[in-house]
């Protein structure tokens, strides 16, 4: 079995190091903060700065980067000059592929954004472009909420909602024509009717345009491409009424986004949903998987959908077949059966993953 080092523990985190314990790796986990529930498990635990500990990792082990994105990013350089094999979850702004020298020199590897969406969705897309060529439009929607909405927000943040509001406020880059261009966050808001798509387990969903595309950017096979995220009807109005008032501007920002954190606080006895719609057009023909997830009694959906990714390129790299350097993950796709043995690991733990052929 491999030792690894757990950088970070939120609820994704928590899965994912639960996971490793009982597959019998040696694990130790690092972070401000670690749950009670991994201080009673098989592992060892330090209560440290993640960005101290890891300058002073003196041996190979493999490391999983689940730190939130501010720090994330900080680390990624140092674990690459100690030569470390790093899955890398922290979503950050910034492109991880610009250390790929470094990882080349020290024969090393790192697989960034190893989640449900970026992550799965980024290998079904080559997947999709694998089969029909020259892709005419592609559009990636995903959300994680509550399973009914109420009447506030309908919603609560399975990561840091420090995070979420970003995600929220950063301009959105797309393709278009071919080219690469920006709109402002929460453009094109619609609504999309699931009901048929999910055999009935979800209704009328709204979708709005984010910044997630990253490294598929840079797909030149797609004249047009776009992310949006989900929610219930009426979140994200609400949210632009606290734009438009300028509750999140100057001095009332910080107590807004102090109101928000609370308000959109993870319940774990809240029955809650993820799902990820890929639709692909094309002249070949087209692609639709929706992915979806209702979360079990020891894991949020989330947890579970972003977890069992991240644990199939774990196996991935532990088996040996990443090369050497910095990867997004449609990158590794021609990997013989690595889209087929990460489409398991969902499937396995009964995540539903739905195929819809030409439809549009």
């Amino acid at each position: 079995m491999a030792e690894i080092i757990a950088l970070g523990c939120g609820l994704v985190g928590e899965y994912v190091i639960s996971k490793l314990i009982k597959e019998g790796h040696n694990l130790t986990v690092v972070g401000l903060e670690i749950p009670k529930k991994l201080q009673n498990k098989k592992c060892s635990t330090i209560v440290i700065d993640a960005l101290e500990f890891v300058k002073n990792i003196q041996h190979k082990p493999l490391v999983i980067n689940m730190l939130p994105g501010n720090i994330g990013n900080k680390v990624r350089k140092i674990l690459l000059e100690k030569g470390l094999n790093v899955i890398d979850l922290a979503f950050t702004i910034e492109d991880p592929r610009k250390f790929n020298p470094i990882a080349i020199k020290n024969n090393c590897s790192l697989v960034y954004d190893t989640g449900i969406a970026p992550g799965f969705s980024n290998l079904l897309v080559a997947k999709a472009i694998n089969q029909l060529g020259t892709i005419d439009d592609c559009k990636i929607r995903v959300g994680g909420i509550p399973e009914k909405p109420d009447k506030n927000w309908s919603y609560m943040a399975p990561f840091s909602p420090t995070d979420v509001i970003e995600e929220y406020e950063r301009p959105a880059r797309i393709i278009e024509n071919g080219e690469t261009v920006t709109y402002c966050a929460l453009h094109d808001l619609h609504s999309i009717d699931y009901t048929n798509l999910t055999n009935g387990k979800v209704g009328v969903l709204q979708a709005f345009m984010t910044d997630g595309l990253r490294s598929l950017l840079d797909i030149k096979t797609c004249k047009n491409m776009s992310e949006y995220t989900l929610r219930w009807p009426g979140h994200i109005e609400k949210f632009i009424e606290l734009q438009k008032k300028g509750l999140l501007e100057d001095k009332k920002r910080e107590e807004t986004i102090s109101n928000l954190v609370n308000l959109w606080k993870f319940d774990i006895n809240k029955k809650e949903f993820t799902l990820l719609d890929v639709n692909i057009t094309s002249k070949k023909g087209n692609k639709r998987w929706i992915v979806y997830d209702n979360g079990k009694e020891d894991a949020s959906s989330m947890a579970r959908t972003t977890g069992l990714v991240t644990l199939g390129f774990i196996d991935e790299i532990l088996n040996g077949s990443i090369p050497s350097g910095v990867f997004a993950p449609e990158e590794l796709h021609s990997v013989d059966g690595l889209i087929q043995r990460i489409s398991h690991k969902l499937t396995s733990e009964n995540v539903k993953i739905l195929t819809h052929s030409d439809s549009v």
